[in-house]
């Protein structure tokens, strides 16, 4: 599995609209804009030998390790999906997508097109995995402590996003951060249908699908859900 060994991850707190009727983010910690790639599965795939797929894997851990050193990878994860669209996420604390995109287009499993990437930029919480890499540092031996995340795109349903409509999908998001059952929620940019990422704490596949069914504006059919498994380590999300 991709990066199981290997994974920080994301916090924010709030899918809004601005003035122009673009998604915000809003926050009670200080913000940044990270900027996020998804790997996903190319369809053209052919079938590996063993000997192949281990030597892809073990560049692409390589990688991985080197874009954490460098400071350019600032999380990263697996997802556990059934059938597999997306095979995983990096989120890169470069200035532009492009950049980020570049970076991503390195990896092994993109040159070996295993993956083929996704970039957008994401709204998230300053000093993302802070705390999983103070603590590693102090202690190499900490578990990874490894879990699943279910992961929800939150993508526009072809209607126009009204205000109104958004304060109480904003408002709703908020109230189940604030429950401690969301874990982050950040608005997107730079692709023509996300408006945004929610990521759970470690509950359930069908209750997470239950709450974000009942977001106002899934309700409203203004948005869609787009349902993913997320494995992250313990210790990254700023409390």
């Amino acid at each position: 599995m991709l990066y199981r060994r290997i994974a920080l991850a994301v916090l924010s707190l709030g899918l809004g609209l601005s003035a122009s009727g673009q998604p915000s983010f809003s926050s009670a910690h200080p913000g940044r804009v990270y900027q996020v790639v998804f790997l996903k599965r190319n369809p053209a795939r052919t079938t590996l030998s063993k000997e192949e797929g281990e030597r892809i894997q073990a560049a692409h851990m390589a990688n991985i390790h080197a874009m954490a050193d460098r400071g350019v990878l600032v999380s990263a994860g697996p997802f556990d999906d059934k059938p597999s669209v997306i095979s995983g996420v990096f989120f890169f604390n470069t200035s532009t997508r492009e950049e980020a995109r570049k970076i991503a287009e390195a990896d092994p499993t993109v040159v070996e097109h295993r993956n083929t990437v996704e970039a957008f930029s994401w709204h998230g919480p300053a000093g993302l995995g802070e705390e999983y890499k103070r603590l590693h540092k102090e202690n190499p031996a900490t578990p990874e402590d490894m879990g699943v995340h279910p992961f929800v795109i939150l993508r526009r349903a072809g209607k126009e996003l009204d205000k109104a409509a958004m304060a109480k999908h904003s408002a709703y998001w908020a109230g189940l951060r604030a429950s401690g059952k969301v874990l982050a929620a950040g608005a997107v940019d730079g692709d023509a249908s996300a408006v945004g990422l929610v990521i759970f704490d470690r509950i359930a596949d069908a209750e997470a699908a239950k709450l974000a069914a009942e977001d106002p504006a899934v309700i409203g059919g203004l948005l869609t859900l787009e349902a993913h498994r997320w494995w992250s380590a313990a210790h990254v999300f700023p409390k």
